[in-house]
C-alpha cells in the first residue's frame, strides 16, 4: 500500500483553527523571547559593571 499521498480524514473544525493559531503565536513569542534574551543580559550585565564602579 501507498500511504504518501492518504488524506487526512480528520475534520477541521472552529476549535481546532483556534487552537493552531494560538500554538503559532506561543511559538512565536518564545522565538522573540529567545532572541531578546541576550540583549537584556548584556543590559543587565553592563548595569551590575556601572553599579560596582560607583
Amino acid at each position: 500500500m501507498d500511504f504518501r499521498f492518504a488524506e487526512n480524514e480528520s475534520t477541521r473544525d472552529a476549535a481546532s483553527a483556534r487552537i493552531d493559531v494560538m500554538f503559532r503565536y506561543a511559538f512565536l513569542l518564545a522565538a522573540s523571547a529567545v532572541a531578546d534574551a541576550p540583549k537584556a543580559a548584556v543590559t543587565v550585565l553592563l548595569a551590575a559593571v556601572d553599579g560596582a564602579r560607583s
